[in-house]
């Protein structure tokens, strides 16, 4: 039989402990954090990754959220600032360029503004911002001169930067102005979220000569207090520890004819090649008169002829030839060959196309006169035409870490009566050392003038520069290390690597290069429509301010 308790002693019945728990309240949710507003100002701006706002977060982890959040708008728009000042190096040394002086008091106002220190060392020659206390402790390492920019070779103009399809364009975007950005940036974010150099100062030096020669980066070096560690952005990753010496080699050889010698049916009287020393030229020309007894017209049908029978060996020859009218040449008219290549860094030639290379192999089907000019194109054909390593010079080398010796004929001009021809190098370091290079030299030197009769010397400006190995016995290429693994998600086998090239780093004790470009990634700051991708400038800004945590704002910096 069923029995109904009544509600009283239902009571009494149930367990103690439940009646103790009461109802229960609903589970509270953490509340949303609010979108961020990267557009406040920056003390405004910053409070927003705070102690408050993100508890339990410590400090280097809210500057990392804070730069990876809102870092690169401001970079975008600050490197663009910067592209903007006409800093090209060749065109007016720094103490009298008026894009380096307007660049130099833009710096001093975004310097005041942020709260740095500020001055000029040398007439232009190096700008220096600096944060902190006591001796200087690190050093950043930036360029703000840069490669020439010929608009004619732009989709638009390189000192208007634009932003097309999440790429950012200019001259200087990737090299020298870009990195100097982040840089700024990073410091600035810092400073607004609290944090302060734990050891002396930090030191953002900005050569304005790089491009030609750093003689006012090494006359800093030689008259300025120098800090712990000197860190360049203007190479690759991971970090660069060995840097290849820079040489030249300048031949020369007279323009007039030879008169011994039989003539042939087209004269060479002039030709150009090349942008600078170290860039491999994208374009070439030739200009030829007719002999006595051929016609203009004939002189065009032997290039013509001359240019087919080339393109059927290389079918991507970009070439012409056409007549220009002289007025008071007897002939009435120059035969102008043109040839295109595709320019790159001296450094890398192979990623270009030397347009000296096809000139010289067309010049070499061709009925010339013997003069100072057909010898000279003789020459690149026969020791310097589709080799970048120096083998048919006979001065090939390798280093195990710094790579081959490379080699790359980069000016062509007739000036003066005389032709020239300069050869930018690479050298690695070699057990015999400079003696034992110049000897190499001297000795391909005189193959080609045994080859031309005496008629191709060599000039007066040999350099030869050392290869540079830096000290890596501190723990500063190892911090460097650690923080590009980190950033990059790799594990254990990333090593410290060479150079193919020179930076500041090699003029201060233990300098080395961490960035900005990734390794493989082509080198654009000497090419026509630079640019920089806004996923890769992200990247180098979060890179550098890691670094800046690691060697500058954490108590265990070295």
């Amino acid at each position: 039989m069923l029995r109904v308790l009544h509600w009283p002693l239902l009571l009494l019945l149930l367990p103690t402990w439940a009646l103790a728990q009461g109802p229960k309240e609903p589970k509270k949710e953490p509340k949303p954090r609010p979108p961020v507003d990267c557009k406040l100002a920056g003390p405004q701006r910053a409070a927003q990754f705070s102690a408050e706002a993100l508890p339990g977060r410590p400090l280097s982890e809210r500057y990392a959220e804070y730069v990876g959040t809102c870092g690169l708008d401001d970079v975008v728009a600050l490197t663009q600032q910067l592209v903007r000042f006409k800093t090209v190096s060749g065109e007016l040394p720094a103490a009298k360029s008026p894009g380096v002086a307007a660049l130099g008091r833009f710096l001093r106002k975004w310097a005041q503004a942020h709260g740095f220190d500020y001055r000029v060392v040398g007439n232009q020659d190096v700008f220096e911002l600096s944060w902190g206390t006591d001796a200087p402790h690190l050093g950043l390492l930036f360029h703000a001169d840069v490669a020439p920019a010929t608009a004619s070779e732009w989709r638009h103009d390189p000192f208007d930067p634009q932003v097309m399809e999440g790429k950012l364009y200019g001259r200087g975007v990737s090299d020298g102005k870009g990195p100097l950005a982040t840089a700024l940036v990073s410091l600035a974010m810092a400073q607004e979220m609290g944090l302060k150099p734990w050891k002396g100062r930090v030191l953002v030096l900005i050569g304005n000569g790089e491009q030609g020669g750093r003689k006012g980066m090494a006359h800093y070096v030689q008259t300025q207090p120098l800090p712990t560690h000197a860190v360049s952005v203007d190479a690759e990753y991971p970090v660069v520890v060995a840097q290849s010496g820079f040489a030249v080699l300048n031949l020369e050889a007279p323009l007039r004819a030879r008169e011994e010698k039989d003539s042939g049916r087209l004269v060479a009287v002039d030709a150009s090649a090349g942008e600078g020393l170290t860039l491999v030229p994208a374009s070439a020309s030739l200009e030829l008169l007719p002999a006595q007894g051929t016609s203009s017209e004939q002189g065009l049908a032997l290039v013509q002829k001359a240019l087919e029978a080339v393109r059927r060996e290389r079918p991507s020859l970009a070439a012409e030839v056409k007549l220009r009218l002289v007025p008071g040449v007897a002939a009435g008219s120059r035969i102008v060959l043109s040839v295109r290549g595709r320019t790159a860094p001296s450094a890398q030639p192979e990623k270009g196309q030397n347009a000296l290379w096809d000139l010289s192999v067309i010049a070499g089907q061709l009925p010339l006169s013997e003069n100072g000019l057909s010898a000279m194109l003789r020459t690149i054909a026969r020791r310097l035409e589709g080799d970048h390593y120096g083998e048919r010079l006979g001065i090939a080398g390798q280093d195990l870490l710094m790579g081959p010796l490379v080699v790359a004929p980069t000016l062509l001009q007739v000036k003066d009566g005389k032709v020239s021809l300069r050869l930018h190098l690479h050298r690695p370091r070699n057990e015999e050392g400079t003696e034992d290079f110049h000897k190499g030299l001297d000795h391909a030197v005189a193959l080609i003038t045994q080859e031309t009769d005496g008629w191709v010397k060599e000039g007066g400006g040999r350099v030869v520069g050392e290869p540079y190995l830096a000290n890596t016995s501190g723990p500063l290429v190892a911090k460097l290390l650690e923080v590009y693994k980190l950033q990059r998600g790799m594990g254990e086998g990333v090593k410290p690597i060479s150079f193919r090239g020179e930076t500041d780093a090699r003029l201060f004790p233990r300098g080395v290069d961490f960035g900005p470009r990734l390794p493989g990634e082509p080198r654009l700051g000497q090419a026509p429509d630079e640019f920089i991708s806004l996923e890769r400038l992200a990247l180098n800004t979060r890179m550098l301010a890691a670094a800046l945590q690691a060697l500058v704002f954490s108590p265990n910096a070295p």
